[in-house]
């Protein structure tokens, strides 16, 4: 099967897009794979490790207050479409397979254009504005949550949940993650993480945080993205718990499955994450997300009892402190929230979606 992959610009957008590649790859060793992303863009980044062809467009996202850039905009996205037009004649895929981020629209409209079927999978409980443009011409839509808030054609989408990677459906078991975190196993023990770039606010609040502790309170595994590493280090030199400082976590499953507790932003990626492995969470939305995605995604999960909200506005080290301490202590309450955060989980929504797409290409 030929297949173009489109979409990208963070995690949440692109890690489903990987799932849903090593399902495909693993039903079909033949496949063969083309990615249209931005130049610079972490979906550029994955293909080259992943060794996927990659093509570039120039387009941007559509400026919504600056209207002096809109004319060069559409001039942009006016001349993607053309490169589109390109890739998909050489190429001849099957199918197209559209992830969100603005990236993604140029092929997701030229394809069905052309008599290509596109198919697009929305993370995210708020439907994003590119995907409510390309889903009115999709031949199918597949969605994370049930309650997907957005304009879309109903009969053509399925609610399979959000693809995760094969490491969070078969994460290591929890002594074996706190051996090679090197963590007690008698002492609770929780994750932060603000994502791969990190968080300034979060880290912020962290790093004022720990000194507040009583000793050897808790344990933490701290990711704080490249920029902020060096300052968080220094921050924790004489902390009364332990804190690991890491820029970046290869193996984030075997994170998650070695704490009782993470605090993280609420991205449609870690949620999902989140909900495959049952953790306990709070959540912290991004507030500059577009359309405040990230809240909603954070609601679903306070909602069914999985997570605790605390905005990025309302963040201090006290409120922190306070909601880590509350929930520590309360096993009984971990334990449901636990379970809440299985009932979100949708273990089989990369095999759903690689199904789908391969029926679509020998229909």
């Amino acid at each position: 099967m030929r297949l173009i992959i489109t979409g990208g610009g963070t995690g949440g957008h692109t890690s489903p897009a990987v799932a849903v590649y090593e399902e495909l790859l693993r039903r079909d060793p033949r496949l063969n794979v083309l990615w249209i992303g931005r130049d610079g863009a972490i979906e550029q980044r994955i293909c080259t490790k992943l060794n996927i062809p990659f093509r570039s467009l120039p387009v941007e996202g559509w400026p919504r207050a600056k209207f002096v850039r809109r004319g060069w905009v559409v001039t942009k996205l006016a001349w993607s479409m053309a490169r589109v037009w390109f890739y998909l004649r050489n190429f001849q895929p099957d199918v197209v397979f559209g992830v969100g981020g603005y990236v993604s629209l140029p092929a997701m409209y030229v394809a069905p254009r052309m008599g290509i079927p596109s198919v697009l999978h929305e993370q995210n409980r708020l439907m994003g504005m590119t995907n409510r443009m390309a889903a009115q011409r999709a031949a199918r839509i597949f969605l994370s949550f049930p309650e997907t808030i957005g304009d879309f054609p109903k009969a053509k989408a399925a609610y399979v949940g959000n693809p995760v990677r094969a490491a969070f459906a078969n994460p290591p078991s929890r002594d074996n993650a706190r051996a090679r975190f090197n963590l007690d196993p008698a002492r609770p023990a929780v994750l932060i993480t603000g994502g791969s770039q990190g968080a300034r606010s979060i880290n912020d609040t962290v790093g004022k945080m720990v000194s507040l502790f009583s000793p050897n309170e808790l344990q933490i595994i701290w990711m704080t993205g490249q920029n902020d590493v060096v300052r968080a280090r220094d921050a924790v030199k004489d902390s009364p718990v332990s804190v690991q400082v890491h820029s970046f976590i290869e193996d984030m499953a075997a994170a998650f499955a070695a704490v009782d507790l993470v605090v993280a932003r609420s991205g449609a990626s870690t949620t999902a994450e989140l909900a495959l492995m049952h953790k306990p969470s709070i959540l912290i939305p991004y507030p500059h997300a577009t359309d405040n995605h990230q809240e909603h995604n954070a609601k679903a999960f306070v909602e069914s009892g999985a997570s605790v909200l605390l905005r990025d506005g309302d963040m201090s080290p006290e409120k922190l402190i306070g909601s880590l301490r509350e929930l520590l202590r309360d096993h009984a309450r971990l334990e449901s929230m636990q379970r809440a955060a299985g009932t979100l989980a949708k273990p089989g929504a990369a095999d759903s979606i690689a199904a789908e797409i391969l029926s679509l290409a020998f229909d």
